[in-house]
């Protein structure tokens, strides 16, 4: 009932958001959902003795996503570079115990990289040129529609249906059958926002893009509970009922990003 009501209240939000609000008020609400999400890696890390730099990462999250926001990919460089040497320097002058230099350096990086950069293309689909009307909103209507199809078709099939276990020793709950349920939602997804909002959009691409990102968003989901059951934790926060922390909202999210992004490049430029 949690997630029920999570999803009432969030998606009219959200929506509002896509197709009423200003490019900006995006980019800061992937502004503000990154740094909840660096603040949540940093505690997951900790419980495995790895110390991230909150301010670091912070900062060269900040500079990657007003790098997406202009369109300024030199300066998404410039972010990672000077992260790379800030946290270096950090860890030569502050770490006494050597030995964890080198995965306090390593966490801090893929904290941004994971979260940062991969979310930074949702605002890179949000600023795609207007060729036709509301493309951008369109694209990002899409984004969030064959996720959280997938994961709803995945969900309340394994919980009928679902006998086999896809990957016991990361995510018991997880089946087969849901992952079967959850690619059938998938291609639903992409015809339903064809005959509803999205008409330009060619079924022929569309369908094997739906099941490339649902089998992404499987790995992603799986990936992120991998990160949290090797920190021995369950969920990555308790900051929305039912969904647990951003971090969980995010796994098959983040790695769907940059794959719409190069389909619109690819296939609707």
């Amino acid at each position: 009932m949690a997630r029920v009501l999570s999803a009432v209240v969030f998606i009219p939000i959200l929506l509002l958001i896509i197709w009423r609000g200003d490019p900006l008020y995006f980019s800061v609400l992937i502004l503000v959902v990154a740094v909840l999400g660096l603040i949540e890696y940093k505690n997951i890390a900790a419980q495995v003795e790895m110390k991230v730099g909150a301010a670091q990462s912070i900062a060269a999250a900040v500079g990657i996503l007003i790098a997406f926001y202009f369109q300024r990919p030199e300066f998404i460089v410039l972010s990672l570079t000077l992260l790379a040497i800030v946290e270096l320097s950090v860890q030569l002058f502050t770490c006494p115990d050597l030995t964890k230099a080198l995965p306090n350096a390593a966490a801090t990086m893929f904290g941004v990289l994971y979260i940062a950069l991969l979310g930074g293309f949702l605002i890179a689909l949000r600023l795609v040129p207007e060729q036709q009307g509301n493309l951008s909103a369109k694209l990002i209507s899409l984004f969030f529609l064959i996720v959280f199809a997938g994961d709803t078709g995945a969900y309340y099939t394994g919980r009928t249906l679902g006998k086999n276990k896809l990957a016991p020793r990361i995510s018991p709950g997880k089946t087969i059958e849901g992952v079967g349920g959850g690619l059938v939602a998938n291609m639903l997804a992409v015809i339903i926002a064809h005959y509803t909002f999205f008409p330009e959009l060619n079924l022929l691409t569309a369908i094997p893009l739906s099941l490339l990102m649902g089998g992404l968003g499987v790995i992603g989901d799986l990936c992120e509970s991998m990160l949290k059951r090797g920190s021995h934790v369950k969920d990555a926060a308790q900051l929305i009922p039912g969904h647990g922390g951003v971090l969980d909202r995010l796994d098959s999210i983040l790695f769907n990003a940059p794959v719409l992004y190069y389909y619109y490049v690819l296939f609707m430029k």
